[in-house]
Formats: structure tokens, C-alpha cells, sequence
């Protein structure tokens, strides 16, 4: 049995890092409060604020399924370097000593983030490092300036591998559901979009008359040519949103959904007409089905009942 891998963790993965993530931030910062000798109770409430907030929107996420939404994930990272300052201005000695919590936060921006989101948290990320950091300006303006860089690489680099991942595994998919000599769809995705477009839809399954003599008398390479030139008439007949497959070695599918039965004729008289126009040694029948449940069967028996009457008026 077949199974798909994903490029990276779903959306709902990365909101519970996110969420765990932040947590761990506050907890850090509680620590360092309490190892000197107690907190301001400002800081005290802010942290605890924070963390039930967090766990508030973490709930809803889920009751709600905000937490499927990549788009949502740069929440967790702006709510890091919010509360970086907030607590820095209560008590610069917390987050003096923890510079490294905004470079993480953007290695987590890079990871759940298109590319060059990044820039847009780079003035929450000055603001941590400086008024968490207890930098003065203008004298830190470098080292402020440095650092800002540094957390755009950090976060750019995993993006961009990221990004060139999904591209090769599109690609992938892309492939794996193409007929390579056609490049028509092949059969392993039809019935998923025979299950989708089932009802008002119509299939025309279609078959080349006499193909295997054909072959047998040119030879493999001409009748591979025969194959993609009826492809080709194929894509030109059809509506932008049917769906070509090859199914079987001469065998061909069209899904056209919501089309009547004057529409489904419409295409196959465009097909009809292309290939006559083509001048190809070859002809074929078609059988047409419409909403039923199985419409494979149903095109099948209409398909070979239309090569039937061929065969006869040929006699």
C-alpha cells in the first residue's frame, strides 16, 4: 500500500512547537527572574499572562481548526519577540543573558515561513535584541546591525531549501501520476477524481480501432508516434477543466465535469473531426456515460457497442 510522505511536518505539528516553543521561552525567562533572588510582580503577571494567552489561542486553534493554517504559524514568532521587550523593559537582567531566543525565533520563521517572511519580523527582532538586550543606540548600531543579518540568513537559508523541497517533490507527484509517453494523466489518479466529479459529470472512454495491428505491421516506435499525435488531438478537444487519462495501452478517459450529454458529443465531435482532419491511419470508437454510479462500466459497454456498429457497417 502506497503512502504519502510530506515535505515537512503538517501545519497543526508546527502550532504545537510553536506553542511548546513559547513556553519554553517563558519558563526560561522565569527562571532567570527567580535565580535573582525573586521577580517583579509586573514581570510575574506578564509572564503568566503570556503563557495562559498562548495556551488560550492554542485551544481555540484547535476547536476552531486555525491550527491547519500555515499562514497563522509567524504568530508564534512575533509573540516571542513581543514579549522579549516587554520583559526586558520590566527587568533588562532577565533577558540580558539570553540573546540566543531571537535567533531561534527566527530559525522557527524560516522553517514554517515562505521566503523573505522573514524580513517583516526583523524590526521585532531589533527591538528584543535592544531593549531585551539592554543595547544602547547608537552605539550598538553595528553590533544591532550584525545580528539583524545574521537572523536573516538563519531564517532565509531553511526557507529556501524548504521551498526547493516542495518544488521537487511537486515535481514528483507530478511525474508519478503523468504517463511518461503520453503525458496524460494515467490511471492511478482517476479514481479519486471519478469519486469527486461522479455526480453531473460526464466520462467518454475511448479506444483505437485496430491498434494492435497497426503496431504489429510498423512497428512499436509508429505506433508510439500514433499514441501521443491522438494525445495531442486529445488536449486540443477538450475544455480547460476536463481531465485526459490514458488508462490502458490504446485506452483513453475523459472526465468532463458538469457537462450534459450535448456538451460530452460537443468534445467528441471535436475530436472526431480533428482526427479526420489529421489524416491518421487509425480511427476509434467512444462510449459516453452520464451521473451514474459506475460510470467506467456504463462507458465501457456503450464504448464497444459503438465499435460493434463500426465493425458491422465496415462489413
Amino acid at each position: 500500500m502506497s503512502r504519502h510522505i510530506a515535505s515537512q511536518p503538517s501545519a497543526g505539528r508546527w502550532h504545537a512547537i510553536g506553542l511548546i516553543a513559547f513556553l519554553w521561552l517563558l519558563s526560561l525567562y522565569a527562571v532567570k527572574a527567580y535565580a535573582r533572588g525573586g521577580a517583579d510582580p509586573r514581570l510575574s503577571y506578564l509572564l503568566g499572562g503570556a503563557a495562559l494567552m498562548a495556551s488560550t489561542a492554542a485551544l481555540a486553534g484547535r476547536l476552531r481548526g486555525w491550527q491547519e493554517r500555515r499562514s497563522l504559524l509567524g504568530g508564534w514568532a512575533a509573540a516571542s519577540l513581543v514579549v522579549t521587550p516587554l520583559i526586558g523593559a520590566i527587568d533588562p537582567a532577565v533577558t540580558r543573558d539570553l540573546p540566543g531566543t531571537v535567533t531561534i525565533t527566527f530559525a522557527y520563521i524560516g522553517l514554517t515561513c515562505p521566503r523573505w517572511r522573514s524580513l517583516a519580523f526583523v524590526p521585532l527582532g531589533v527591538a528584543a535584541f535592544v531593549i531585551g538586550g539592554g543595547k544602547v543606540l547608537p552605539g550598538s548600531l553595528t553590533t544591532v546591525l550584525l545580528a539583524a543579518a545574521m537572523w536573516v540568513i538563519v531564517a532565509e537559508v531553511p526557507a529556501w531549501l524548504i521551498a526547493q523541497l516542495e518544488q521537487q517533490s511537486a515535481l514528483l507527484r507530478k511525474i508519478a501520476r503523468t504517463d511518461a509517453l503520453t503525458q496524460l494523466l494515467d490511471r492511478s489518479t482517476l479514481g479519486p477524481q471519478l469519486s469527486a466529479h461522479a455526480s453531473g459529470s460526464a466520462v467518454v472512454l475511448i479506444d483505437l480501432d485496430n491498434f494492435k495491428r497497426y503496431n504489429d505491421t510498423h512497428g512499436h516506435s509508429a505506433g508510439d508516434e500514433l499514441l501521443v499525435a491522438f494525445a495531442r488531438a486529445l488536449r486540443a478537444s477538450v475544455r480547460n477543466d476536463d481531465a485526459v487519462f490514458r488508462i490502458g495501452g490504446d485506452e483513453f478517459l475523459i472526465l468532463l465535469p458538469g457537462a450534459d450529454r450535448t456538451e460530452a458529443e460537443r468534445v467528441l465531435g471535436r475530436l472526431r473531426d480533428r482526427w479526420t482532419d489529421a489524416g491518421e491511419p487509425v480511427s476509434f470508437s467512444a462510449g459516453i456515460a452520464f451521473g451514474e454510479r459506475d460510470l467506467m462500466r456504463l462507458a465501457d459497454e456503450h464504448m464497444y457497442a459503438n465499435k460493434r456498429s463500426r465493425d458491422l457497417s465496415v462489413d
